[in-house]
């Protein structure tokens, strides 16, 4: 048998060439052969990804502690394993960007109403009101037209940037687990840990998004709910924690949780109204 790259005589067996390393190629390219590469060479996806997907579904705690304990080569990396859910999610969300928004909407519904109802105002109609009651109503609808502007630029914001996003909230989200569990991992470990959780959740979200679509939209709601229950599932079996200790972590989480939205909305909504402020939203 003769290489085809460099024509140096091979054994009829061989894989590859010793002379110029290239891969001995014998058969012919199908479609399936053609989808395998594509996959694996630019989205990364092999068997160590399937593997560590499956695990993470069934045994989370297993994954995190093998590869905390320098099992590497068993799994796919925790920041490749987020960033290919995130690109997905990134490129469907994008692609169902109207669905993607009334979803978001439809959590605060009767406040986007109301303040709809109040930016659409029109105070020239009433008459018999004072002056100040019509400055006042004229205040309130200029409030309520810049919150559903900031509302509209922050929803488009976290389109077209999801995925730069997801790398932001990943050092929160540690920080956060790191005040919940503290030892005996460390804040760096906490990341490792987190890139694998929130990462599974990514492709959770993906398909709550399309059973939302399908069926109706308060699963992709509900389904932030399941987020955290699998995160306090994997920590329970991680940590080995009785039901007791376990509910007081969940409290202490709600807690961090519950500062951790305000921080990252107030941080949200500067970022927003500074690229609304220049133009840079509108892609």
């Amino acid at each position: 048998m003769i290489c085809k790259n460099c024509e140096e005589k091979l054994e009829n067996d061989a894989q590859f060439c010793d002379n110029c390393g290239a891969k001995v190629i014998v058969n012919r390219i199908t479609f399936k052969q053609l989808v395998t590469e594509l996959v694996i060479n630019v989205f990364g996806i092999d068997s160590k990804f399937f593997l560590t997907l499956k695990k993470m579904i069934t045994s989370p705690d297993e994954v995190l502690t093998e590869y905390l304990t320098g099992v590497r080569k068993k799994y796919v990396n925790p920041f490749a394993f987020l960033a290919i859910g995130a690109g997905l999610s990134l490129i469907i969300f994008n692609y169902f960007a109207d669905d993607f928004i009334n979803m978001q909407s439809n959590f605060r519904s009767e406040d986007i109403s109301k303040l709809k109802e109040t930016a659409n105002l029109d105070v020239s109609a009433f008459k018999n009101v004072s002056k100040e009651e019509l400055q006042k109503m004229e205040t309130n609808k200029k409030m309520a037209q810049k919150q559903l502007e900031v509302s509209e630029n922050m929803m488009q914001f976290m389109l077209h940037y999801y995925n730069l996003l997801t790398f932001l909230f990943l050092p929160f989200y540690a920080l956060l687990s790191k005040w919940t569990y503290r030892k005996p991992h460390n804040f760096g470990e906490h990341i490792v840990m987190n890139s694998y959780l929130y990462g599974l959740t990514t492709y959770f979200s993906i398909i709550a998004f399309i059973a939302a679509m399908l069926i109706h939209p308060s699963i992709y709601f509900y389904s932030v709910i399941a987020y955290i229950l699998y995160y306090l599932y994997a920590f329970k079996k991680l940590y080995n924690l009785s039901v007791g200790k376990s509910v007081l972590k969940f409290f202490r989480f709600l807690i961090g949780l519950l500062l951790l939205v305000i921080i990252l909305l107030v941080l949200i909504g500067i970022v927003t109204f500074i690229l609304a402020k220049f133009g840079l939203t509108k892609i």
